[in-house]
C-alpha cells in the first residue's frame, strides 16, 4: 500500500470513529441517553460523580447538540476529501478539544472522559506519523 493509500485510510478511519461518537450527541434523546450511560459507567467504576455537574437542561443539551451537529460534518468532510491540510487542521484540533476534556475532569467532570482522552490522543497521533511520513 502507498503512502497516499495508508494517509488516505488514517484520516478516513478516525473521520469514521469521530463520526460514530459525536452522532449520537446531535440527536436529541439519544444525547441524554449517551450521558446518562457515562454516569452509569461513572457509578459502576465507583467513581461517584454527581450527575448534578452537568444537569444544565435545555440550554446546555443545545451546546451539546450544536457540537454533536459539528462534529458530524467535520467528519463528513474527511470521509469526502480525506485530504492532508483537513488532517492537519483535525490533529490540531484534536489537541485543543483533548486540552479542554482534561480542563473539564480537573474541575470535576467524571473521569470516565478520559476515554476520550485516549481517541484525541489516538487520532492526533496516528494522523500526524502518516502525516509526517508523506512530507519526509
Amino acid at each position: 500500500m502507498s503512502g497516499n493509500e495508508t494517509q488516505t485510510r488514517v484520516i478516513r478511519g478516525f473521520a469514521w470513529v469521530d463520526l460514530a461518537i459525536t452522532l449520537p450527541f446531535a440527536l436529541p434523546f439519544i444525547a441524554e441517553a449517551v450521558i446518562a450511560l457515562l454516569y452509569f459507567v461513572d457509578r459502576w467504576l465507583g467513581f461517584g460523580t454527581p450527575s448534578i455537574m452537568f444537569e444544565a437542561g435545555p440550554f446546555g443539551l443545545m451546546f451539546v447538540h450544536i457540537m454533536g451537529v459539528l462534529g458530524v460534518l467535520w467528519a463528513m468532510a474527511r470521509l469526502r476529501r480525506p485530504e492532508a491540510d483537513l488532517a492537519w487542521m483535525d490533529v490540531r484540533a484534536r489537541l485543543a478539544v483533548m486540552a479542554l476534556i482534561l480542563y473539564a475532569i480537573t474541575l470535576g467532570a467524571t473521569p470516565v472522559l478520559w476515554l476520550f482522552v485516549v481517541t484525541e490522543v489516538a487520532g492526533s497521533a496516528a494522523q500526524f506519523a502518516v502525516l509526517r511520513q508523506k512530507s519526509t
